[in-house]
């Protein structure tokens, strides 16, 4: 046994508020390790920060008695914390200035001055050193111990250097150059105050990285956390400690931890605070989180350092208040699709679930490289081991010689993947076998190697499942020979996430935070913010909606991203996913200025030329003429090598180059017109854009055009473009007066709401919105001037009319995020010109269509009673037929006035913008003015008192079609959104909605249709 003890504590916060408790906890401490330190040789106490409560020096003095005593008696070792800052001191600001400076270009005069504050901290830690540190800088320390059995060393890091009085996650830094790497030792431990989810993403992956490689154990403190401690295996030699508080208020777990060293293993015990004395609490192995995190299937162990492997996510996506994602976290299982020769029309989609049950014994999967066809089989892997079945993953990309070299093969990966389970004891085990091939079109090797290993494959395994590539050769054009997979393989084509899955993906992001896990409210309108952010940058399908993506935009809306972008700025996150795959393809951050400016070139080469692909040898022209026009040299095989790599541009047959995706073309078209428009062929582009705005590319360029560009111009001519639309009508009011309304608005029914819960009804929602989803490819540039240059039919009205209806709303979209993205730099006239047209141009045509409908009531019953009659009329009366047409055509007003009026209040619902859209809705004076207000309010999730809306619904001047319509908007809120059941009693009971009936609900089915 080892002979000496490691003693952690952390967040003491002396100061004269609180010094007369402290004093009482240090003393009692004090007490307490002089009796253990009966059984060892050696105390070692490790101190991870916040020794004083605002860093000045009287607070050291109340302690520094008591710390003396430790640091003489036993050995003592700190690193400071935020509250070891006194930030007090700072006058000027020069250093706000130095903070804003890339960490990695400070040198050791720029930490002096940031760190200032610290001084009293640094005078306390130096007179109580009772050994040198072997290595140090300004930043760390590095300390070697020799226990004779085993050299230790411990680093410590001063992550506080960067502190503020208001820190948030995410913002801070810490300067890899100060990185200490620790001397060759038995046993690395470092010591710093602040978890790794403070630091900033990128220097989050950094330091993770460096700690993971060169630490056993790593000791933090600052977050108080209440259940006395986390500790995380990262793999099988690195113990996370999250400290207890030594002394907080708001904690009921305050103590202290120790560990030691047995032999092999790491043992730890937590002490707790009771009053007047610590209590040992509880005591864990390190072998025993180990063993816990391992799975056991039948006595074969898998290995842990594999099992760790499977629940990696394999990119490294930062969460505000989780360390370390795994695959639990974030999974969500994909929809399948069967590829059935026979019916490929057949759209009917299944879980990928529900694969590893039922009669799925040969499944191929087939999907791109952003589906996750790797992750999904690590995760058949853990669902197959906790079914009591025996998984093996295979990396076909791994493979050589398969068929030749079988037995070896499955040797090697058993012993890599299990305990002790030799090829013997898998072959004749009595459990079912699952063989899970990932990347089977990536195997080497002849094709009748490949045979021979499929063929002993499906001998050995009960349970096959492949993946491939979706541009994996079937048929074997490419091959000699018949296609590799018998009948008995079933296709299925792993299917983008929808509108359930991305919510729940969504959902299972934000249950993680810690503000979410308290209160539900907060969780649903996280959700909602995200979902509809993520929604509207996919876009018509600019961006694949795939695992990878969206936990990039989830990442990127995080506060401590670098970006800081407002949730609505949209141009901003395609920035972020275009330089992350940049970087993702090994381009430098200083390179990234050419890289954009070339692709921004030729982006606009593609658009000039009117192409979708181009030569490669026309693209070594563009190459060359670039080179020349700014002077530089690029190799035209590199450049285009790494462009496909970054998933800028993507190679075809023949070597044709396109667009990997639409956005990325989009994006850089916008950003050249953008540098170059006041030019006069710039000016025609844009004004043949604004003109045929109802077309997909048109609408994508302007709305990227808007965030790199906020020329006014741009905005004259949208608002131009929208106030001609629909030009004949006035803004509807809804204040109409329709005689088959007024004769059937006393048999119209109750509208209700029923208690449910908010996140099923929901998920159910967005599941039903998937049922309208037709998919779309996302590789093609629908409406593009391949379609556009069609020639269509003009004369019928009806055309006319839908195209008009398709501008407003593309205007709509356009008004709203110029008017989101500029909130802070548009001034009020600017503000209103802007949102007074996207409210407008939707409301002139709403009253086109209820004036159509006012006069023409007659027509309109006559073809509803035509057609229920074709339907059912030989049941139903001559009364009972007209008065059916009427509720219909009543629920048609109803629900086109939710459409209009939702659909704007989406568009442009922003808290920034309230103000000016409350002072234009006023200015209507209408009914449509005030409910289309209230929606605004609503849409945000946002509290509103029942005084506030007994005030709107009081003003409204009485019919049936506006009542309904704002009962219905406030049923969707309800719905939507936690309140608490006595606040939804009380809107309920204010807006005439009955309250819990379990009679059917009307409006359910205009939500679940809801843009």
């Amino acid at each position: 046994m080892e002979n000496a003890l490691f003693i952690n504590i952390s967040d003491i916060h002396i100061k004269k508020d609180n010094k007369d408790r402290v004093i009482k906890k240090l003393d009692a401490f004090i007490r307490y390790i002089n009796v253990l330190s009966i059984d060892y040789n050696k105390i070692f106490v490790l101190v991870s920060g916040d020794v004083a409560y605002s860093g000045r020096e009287e607070e050291y003095g109340y302690i520094y008695d008591h710390f003396e005593e430790l640091a003489t008696k036993y050995d003592l070792i700190m690193c400071p914390g935020n509250h070891d800052h006194d930030f007090s001191i700072y006058k000027s600001i020069v250093r706000n200035q130095l903070l804003k400076a890339d960490v990695d270009t400070l040198d050791d005069q720029s930490i002096d001055l940031i760190t200032e504050g610290m001084n009293s901290y640094y005078n306390f830690e130096k007179s109580l050193t009772t050994f040198e540190p072997r290595h140090e800088n300004k930043l760390s320390k590095n300390y070697i111990l020799d226990l004779g059995h085993r050299k230790v060393s411990i680093t410590t890091f001063n992550t506080a250097w960067c502190s503020q009085l208001h820190e948030k996650g995410g913002g801070m830094s810490f300067p890899t150059k100060y990185v200490i790497e620790p001397s060759q030792c038995d046993v690395n431990i470092t010591m710093l105050h602040h978890p790794l989810s403070w630091l900033e993403p990128n220097n989050h992956k950094e330091l993770r990285n460096i700690l993971r490689e060169s630490s056993n154990i790593v000791i933090t403190g600052h977050e108080h956390i209440e259940d006395n401690l986390r500790m995380e295996s990262e793999s099988n030699k690195c113990l996370m400690l999250e400290a207890m508080s030594f002394d907080d208020d708001w904690s009921e777990d305050n103590g202290f931890t120790t560990f030691r060293f047995e032999e092999n293993d790491i043992v730890v015990n937590n002490y707790k605070w009771q009053g007047e004395d610590y209590t040992k609490i509880n005591e864990v192995r390190q072998s025993e989180i180990i063993k816990s995190n391992s799975i056991s299937i039948n006595n074969h162990i898998v290995k842990f350092d594999y099992l760790k492997s499977l629940k990696d996510i394999g990119v490294n996506f930062i969460h505000p208040d989780k360390d370390d994602l795994d695959l639990e976290d974030v999974f969500i299982y994909p929809n399948l699709k069967k590829l059935d020769g026979d019916n490929k029309l057949d759209m009917k989609k299944f879980s990928s679930e529900n694969i590893l049950s039922g009669d799925h014994s040969r499944v191929i999967l087939i999907g791109d490289e952003y589906c996750g066809k790797s992750t999904l089989l690590k995760k058949y892997f853990l669902d197959a081991a906790k079914k009591g079945c025996l998984p093996l993953l295979i990396d076909g990309g791994a493979l050589k010689r398969a068929g030749l070299e079988y037995n070896k093969i499955l040797s090697k990966l058993l012993d890599s993947q299990y305990e002790n389970l030799s090829l013997a004891d898998f072959i004749n085990s009595e459990f079912t076998k699952v063989a899970l091939i990932d990347g089977f079109d990536l195997i080497r090797g002849d094709r009748k190697s490949v045979e021979i290993f499929l063929e002993k494959t499906n001998r050995v395994f009960d349970v096959v499942i492949i993946s491939v590539s979706d541009s994996f050769d079937f048929n074997g054009s490419e091959l000699i020979g018949e296609n590799y997979f018998d009948e008995t393989y079933d296709k299925y084509e792993i299917l983008r996430l929808g509108y359930k899955l991305r919510y729940d993906l969504v959902h299972k992001w934000n249950s993680l935070k810690e503000e979410c896990n308290n209160e539900r409210k907060i969780l649903l309108a996280k959700n909602d913010l995200a979902f509809k952010t993520i929604t509207r940058i996919i876009g018509r399908n600019y961006i694949p909606s795939t695992p990878f993506f969206l936990l990039t935009m989830l990442q990127s809306m995080e506060n401590g991203n670098s970006l800081d972008v407002n949730a609505s700025s949209y141009g901003y996150y395609y920035e972020y996913l275009i330089t992350h795959s940049l970087g993702s393809a090994s381009v430098r951050k200083e390179e990234l200025d050419e890289f954009f400016n070339y692709v921004k070139e030729l982006s606009y080469h593609y658009f000039i030329q009117n192409i979708q692909e181009e030569t490669s040898d026309n693209l070594w022209d563009f190459n060359s003429t670039f080179c020349h026009d700014y002077g530089v040299r690029i190799d035209y095989e590199n450049r285009m090598s790494l462009l496909v790599k970054a998933k800028i541009m993507e190679q075809k047959d023949g070597g044709y180059y396109k667009f990997k995706y639409p956005y990325v073309y989009y994006f850089f078209i916008a950003k050249h017109l953008a540098e170059s428009i006041r030019d006069e062929k710039t000016v025609e582009i844009i004004n043949g854009l604004v003109s045929t705005l109802g077309k997909r590319r048109s609408m994508s360029i302007l709305m990227f055009l808007t965030h790199h560009s906020r020329d006014e111009s741009i905005l004259e001519k949208v608002v131009e473009q929208a106030s001609k639309l629909f030009g004949k009508n006035k803004p509807a009011k809804l204040e109409m007066n329709i005689k088959f309304i007024n004769d059937i608005v006393d048999s119209l029914p109750n509208i209700n709401f029923q208690k449910q819960d908010r996140l099923q009804l929901r998920r159910q929602i967005e599941d039903s919105k998937d049922g309208f989803e037709t998919g779309g490819d996302i590789d093609s540039f629908e409406d593009d001037v391949h379609v556009e240059n069609k020639d269509v039919p003009k004369t019928e009205e009806g055309i006319d009319l839908l195209k008009e209806m398709n501008l407003t709303f593309k205007s709509l979209e356009i008004l709203g995020q110029l008017s989101r993205n500029y909130y802070g730099s548009l001034k009020v006239p600017q503000k209103k010109r802007l949102l007074g047209e996207a409210i407008d141009a939707p409301l002139r045509s709403l009253d086109f269509f209820m004036g159509y409908i006012k006069d023409e009531t007659e027509v309109v019953l006559d073809a509803i009673e035509r057609k229920i009659s074709e339907q059912n009329g030989e049941n139903l009366t001559q009364l009972q037929l007209k008065e059916m047409a009427k509720h219909f055509l009543f629920q048609l007003v109803v629900g086109l006035s939710y459409t209009f009026l939702t659909k704007i209040s989406s568009s442009i619902g922003s808290n920034n913008l309230q103000p000016v859209i409350d002072e234009l809705c006023d200015a209507h004076d209408s009914n449509a003015g005030r409910i289309l207000k209230l929606a605004t309010m609503l849409e945000l999730g946002n509290s509103i008192s029942v005084e506030h809306l007994n005030g709107i619904l009081q003003s409204l001047e009485k019919n049936p079609v506006a009542d309904n319509l704002v009962k219905s908007i406030i049923l969707n809120y309800l719905y939507m959104f936690e309140r608490s059941d006595a606040e939804v009693q009380q809107i309920c009971a204010v807006s005439g909605i009955s309250y819990n009936s379990v009679s059917r609900q009307i409006g359910l089915d205009r939500l679940t249709t809801k843009n």
